[in-house]
């Protein structure tokens, strides 16, 4: 009897050995109770990743406070400092030139203004995204036929920020008004431009500060 109990014993304790072991490990189905479900380290990756999105586009959406601007003002170029403005008036900022300032013309209207000359000036207007385009160009059209009725379509300047945008310009014996509708990445804004003929021309001025115009 003893021996019997003896022989019984040891395969019982191994059985129980085994069955402690498969507990930690297996739940019977071949499944780990220690791993992660799939699902949870697939959530953990798209935060990651969604964390690393949000933090590039804060980098992205920071902008140097100075920019040298290189333009041609009576033949020559001209290579000054200019600095990061926001508009207290719309949602735009961009680098302006030390002879000009930024300030609000009216609601949804920005005049950039040469300091000696008030009416030698850029007006700047941020666009509505379901701004009708046509609309726009027509009324644009009708604007500059009021200081002169034939109104040019000079060549766009050489630059990104001026793909795929409209230019207009009329003269007049004392006035040349250009307009821009401009529609990138970038911004979608309206300018226009108000040179004198008998002084200096600050349109190329105008233009290289226009192209550092950046919406929010």
């Amino acid at each position: 009897m003893k021996n019997f109990l003896k022989w019984l014993t040891v395969p019982l304790a191994i059985f129980l050995l085994a069955a402690c072991g498969t507990s930690e490990t297996d739940n019977g189905n071949g499944e780990n109770n220690n791993s992660n479900p799939p699902n949870e380290e697939v959530d953990e990756d798209e935060n990651q990743n969604e964390n690393k999105d949000d933090s590039q586009k804060k980098e992205n959406e920071i902008r140097v406070m100075e920019e040298n601007l290189s333009y041609e003002i009576d033949g020559e170029t001209k290579e000054e400092t200019a600095f990061l403005k926001e508009s207290d008036n719309q949602a735009f900022s961009l680098h302006v030139l030390p002879d000009f300032t930024l300030t609000a013309e009216e609601p949804n209207k920005d005049i950039l203004h040469l300091n000696d000359q008030s009416e030698v000036f850029m007006r700047i207007e941020v666009l509505p995204e379901e701004v009708d385009m046509k609309q726009l160009e027509e009324n644009t059209m009708i604007q500059l036929q009021s200081v002169n009725e034939e109104v040019e379509h000079p060549s766009l300047p050489q630059d990104d920020f001026f793909k795929d945008a409209v230019m207009m310009e009329a003269s007049s014996e004392t006035d040349t008004v250009t307009a821009f509708i401009v529609h990138n990445d970038s911004a979608q804004v309206k300018l226009t431009l108000f040179n004198k003929n008998e002084d200096t021309n600050y349109k190329d001025a105008f233009i290289e500060m226009a192209k550092t115009i950046q919406t929010k």
